[in-house]
């Protein structure tokens, strides 16, 4: 048994157990195709499917579910049908149908059941029924609020004494009249449209379901083919070169795709420098934290207390629970002269946390210290490919596109700041509200090769400098 995308909304979930969600979403988006693919999931593996629509006929759900009634052993009412004029007996007859089809189940499933040497029956613990009932928004606006509330706890009850996981739809914002409605769910799914580079895109999130802790429920993109097929953001088409979902068709070089020609260029120029390496093996996706010392070459300071800073930095951040729980092999871990370079894999948030977390400490630790002994440091994210190379002393290395945009980003700050690319804080903006709230778009500055940067910085009462880094000031106070 399987919700579409549960995998990936719940970090990995394969199965839960029968519940009840409600799905919520705008007008458009996808719910009743993602109730298709649901249904067409049990129909596949010969389970029992009811569907419940006051909007579609019996000739279009043949067509939705591409089925057969005589093949297949769904269950379909609209109860708009049923008589001249809808009405509660319209509602009382869909449940009489729902509850003698339940009860064929019952008594197929004590017929076919197997029995324990004991004599004890063994119960099928696979045999869940698949249940949809779209728009309930819909529901309400034929039938009056208070019907449905009956008609509801009179279905619940029946859905939950059978091992049923159902899917309640209905359109959002959600209406404060039909909050009394959607108490029965057990969990509750949301759909939204959001805007990314003149495209609408699809994302997806469990908000909450009993017996599961969602403390920070996660946005995962989707998309729908013609044929209303869901595909997920993890099996959705990633630039090599920067490792963002391709939005539109992708430019392929070496069968790897790219969002355009340009991506594609850069990604050649890089391979022409390191063209021993195979493309399809030694490119790696990493998101990078560069912290550097700041003050740490002045060459007023010791060189023991130069040293003693280093290694009093190296043990914050060996403190910190986004960098000590994460295996080392999810990570690179860089030394960068006046401080390192830390690059994640997969996980954007962990870049971001680790500085959050390593200014608290700094910040508690330079109270009790004399000023030349504190430490002031300024941080860098960026995510990006690099390239695994063989240094001087054939010690494996990595360099490339990651690694340098973050080490840029870090050289336009000063004390405390925390600078992003712009590539970087897209990924985590669209996360959480505390993100919303704390990444902010600060200007854009020329690098080298004459090449733009659009610069966010992250800060709250707790972390980062709210100040212009000084370089942004000298722009705005030349302009």
């Amino acid at each position: 048994m399987a919700i579409p995308g549960l995998s990936e909304i719940t970090d990995g979930e394969e199965s839960v157990s029968p519940t009840l969600l409600l799905l919520s979403g705008p007008p458009g988006i996808g719910k009743r195709d993602y109730c298709r693919e649901f249904l067409d999931e049990g129909l596949a593996t010969q389970k029992r499917c009811i569907f419940i629509s006051s909007k579609i006929t019996d000739k279009e759900k043949i067509e939705l579910l591409n089925v057969k009634n005589n093949k297949s052993k769904s269950l379909f009412v609209n109860p708009v049908l049923l008589y001249e004029t809808p009405n509660e007996k319209s509602l009382q007859e869909t449940l009489t149908k729902i509850t003698s089809y339940i009860s064929d189940i019952r008594t197929s499933e004590s017929r076919d059941m197997d029995t324990h040497p004991s004599g004890t029956p063994i119960e099928n613990n696979g045999n869940f029924i698949y249940f949809v009932m779209d728009s309930l928004n819909h529901f309400c606006d034929i039938f009056e609020v208070s019907a449905i509330k009956r008609f509801l706890a009179r279905l619940v009850l029946q859905l939950k004494r059978s091992k049923t996981i159902g899917i309640f739809t209905i359109d959002s914002p959600i209406s404060s009249e039909y909050q009394s409605i959607i108490s029965f769910c057990d969990g509750i799914m949301e759909m939204k449209f959001e805007e990314s580079n003149d495209a609408l895109i699809r994302k997806i999130r469990l908000l909450s379901i009993a017996g599961h802790a969602m403390t920070k429920p996660t946005w995962i993109q989707f998309s729908i083919d013609k044929n209303g097929r869901f595909t997920f953001a993890d099996d959705l088409t990633k630039c090599t070169l920067d490792g963002r979902v391709i939005q539109h068709p992708p430019v392929y070089y070496l069968d790897l795709p790219f969002h355009s020609e340009d991506c594609a260029i850069t990604y050649r120029k890089f391979m022409s420098v390191f063209k021993d390496l195979d493309p399809k093996y030694e490119v790696l996706n990493y998101n990078f934290c560069f912290i550097d010392i700041v003050g740490l070459s002045n060459p007023e300071l010791a060189v023991h207390r130069q040293k003693e800073k280093i290694v009093r930095l190296n043990e914050f951040i060996s403190s910190c629970n986004s960098f000590r729980k994460i295996s080392d092999e999810l990570k690179i871990i860089l030394p960068a002269g006046d401080g390192m370079a830390i690059g994640y894999e997969n996980n954007p948030e962990l870049p971001y946390k680790l500085s959050v977390e390593l200014h608290g400490f700094l910040h508690k630790y330079n109270k009790r210290m004399a000023h030349d002994n504190q430490i002031k440091v300024r941080i860098g994210l960026s995510s990006g490919p690099v390239f695994t190379v063989y240094d001087i002393s054939n010690r494996l290395n990595v360099w490339g596109p990651g690694i340098i945009m973050a080490r840029r980003v870090m050289d336009l700050g000063d004390s405390w700041h925390i600078l992003i690319t712009e590539n970087f804080a897209m990924q985590l903006i669209p996360l959480y509200e505390e993100y919303r709230n704390n990444i902010k778009l600060i200007g854009s500055y020329e690098i080298k090769h004459g090449e733009k940067l659009n610069v966010y910085s992250a800060y709250s009462g707790d972390y980062g400098n709210p100040e212009l880094p000084e370089k942004f000031k000298k722009i705005y106070t030349q302009q």
